[in-house]
């Protein structure tokens, strides 16, 4: 996987293709540069070894002579100490009519004699298994028997040739390399300076609120000022959309909740006029259902935009709190319940947003009066030393244990329930935006959004049983 990621990564930045591709030319060419200095190596070593090759050969030449009718050798105790220093050297001496006078007898050289008479003559061969390089010159020798002309064969092997070359080729390869690996690293941070204008467009672009739709202030390169400028003009017109997006919900809201007040007003005075009053009970009730399922699906897109674009303010949960619970209790219910609020002992002050938690409260508190409280219902907030938590509880039935998680989906609710569905999944969304999430635990069906860290955000916790508070506040 992570072998997969780099290299889909390398394949999408421009500067690793660039580092890529000079480093294979540079390679390339070191390649081939390291070749063409072995070869130049190994032609040196052989020319400067040849020299003194063919100098010891025409030193034993001028060695010979005749004494007593007989060609006699004095071999050149100094051309054969430098030859000798590193390699095995060999010779041999023949008089006009072949006769070897000194040296080694099976030693010999593929050459024409012409040749050896014209000058020395230099030729590859292998003598007793080892390769060699065998030099050869011929030299009149007056009063001689024959022709007069005696043949020098002189032979060294070839491992100071290339010791010498090994030499001077690795000095030339590692020269080369470092040539390479220093203009690679030139080329990596001339490639930062080059991509420094967009690393730091991207840094501001990176550090922005999600809401900051402004043209970048940093001046960009010539080359990429029509992307830098395509990027603008995108920001611009998704701003004017996000814009036309937050009016059409201000608006569809008031549009909306307006004409559901008007007819439920309406239907309010036809119930004087109407025989059959569960008609109208039922009427006022899809309307009423009509009515909050418009508000929680507006309630649902603000808070999701907000989740995105966070505006978080030092905020009084207890305060809050009290004031959700005062605002989402009406005046009168159809049964008695007996509604409570207990703050925690201490202030509680934490970054947060306001309008979204209001939201989720308010939810659950709808959520607890409609469809869990029988006779009682608590709010009550808690804190620790890293945790903040609103508890809200009811004496109610609860969810059922396999429908908890199923819940806290959009539009997900129980069989029996008329509502939307949306109650619980924007507590939720709300708890995540904060750090926290939605856990629903207990029995019989107690649910609650886990509080999240008080050192990074605060989160909302909120719990529904039957007959154990106490219990549950211990969370």
């Amino acid at each position: 996987m992570a072998i997969s990621s780099t290299l889909r990564d390398t394949r999408t930045s421009l500067r690793a293709r660039l580092l890529i591709a000079i480093g294979a030319i540079l390679a390339v060419g070191a390649i081939v540069l390291s070749l063409a200095a072995w070869q130049y190596a190994a032609t040196a070593a052989r020319d400067a070894y040849d020299k003194l090759l063919a100098g010891g050969a025409v030193q034993i030449a001028e060695n010979i002579y005749m004494q007593g009718g007989v060609v006699t050798l004095d071999p050149p105790a100094a051309a054969f100490a430098t030859l000798s220093a590193y390699d095995l050297v060999f010779y041999r001496v023949t008089d006009p009519r072949g006769v070897v006078v000194a040296g080694y007898d099976d030693l010999a050289i593929k050459a024409p004699k012409s040749a050896l008479r014209e000058g020395v003559v230099l030729r590859d061969g292998v003598y007793r298994d080892q390769p060699v390089r065998v030099a050869a010159v011929a030299r009149r020798l007056d009063s001689a028997p024959g022709d007069g002309w005696s043949e020098i064969v002189l032979a060294q092997t070839l491992r100071a040739r290339d010791a010498l070359t090994w030499d001077l080729a690795s000095k030339a390869i590692g020269l080369i390399a470092a040539m390479s690996l220093l203009a690679l690293v030139a080329t990596a941070l001339c490639l930062r300076l080059v991509f420094a204008p967009l690393t730091r467009i991207e840094a501001e672009i990176v550090k922005r609120r999600p809401d900051d739709l402004s043209p970048i202030a940093i001046t960009p390169p010539r080359e990429v000022r029509a992307l830098v400028g395509a990027i603008d003009g995108f920001m611009r017109r998704l701003s004017e959309r996000i814009t036309l997006m937050q009016r059409f919900i201000a608006d569809a809201t008031h549009q909306l909740r307006t004409p559901l007040a008007a007819i439920d007003a309406e239907v309010e005075l036809l119930s004087d006029q109407t025989r059959d009053p569960r008609a109208l009970d039922k009427l006022r009730g899809r309307i009423a259902d009509l009515a909050r399922l418009t508000s929680q699906l507006l309630d649902h897109a603000m808070i999701q935009h907000r989740a995105q674009t966070p505006r978080l303010a030092a905020t009084d949960i207890n305060s809050l709190a009290k004031s959700v619970l005062s605002q989402s209790v009406p005046l009168s219910l159809d049964r008695e319940v007996s509604v409570s609020f207990v703050p925690a002992e201490e202030d509680v002050g934490i970054a947060a947003d306001a309008i979204s938690l209001r939201e989720a409260l308010a939810n659950l508190i709808h959520n607890a009066l409609v469809h869990g409280a029988t006779t009682r219902l608590m709010v009550r907030v808690e804190k620790t030393a890293t945790r903040v938590a609103i508890v809200v509880w009811d004496d109610g039935p609860g969810i059922a244990a396999d429908a908890q998680q199923r819940s806290l989906s959009p539009f997900q609710k129980g069989d029996a329930s008329r509502g939307s569905g949306l109650g619980l999944a924007i507590a939720a969304e709300v708890a995540q935006a904060h750090g926290g999430s939605l856990r629903l635990v207990g029995g019989a069906g107690d649910f609650s959004v886990i509080d999240a860290d008080r050192r990074r955000r605060a989160a909302i916790s909120l719990s529904r049983g039957a007959g154990r508070a106490q219990k549950k506040s211990k969370m």
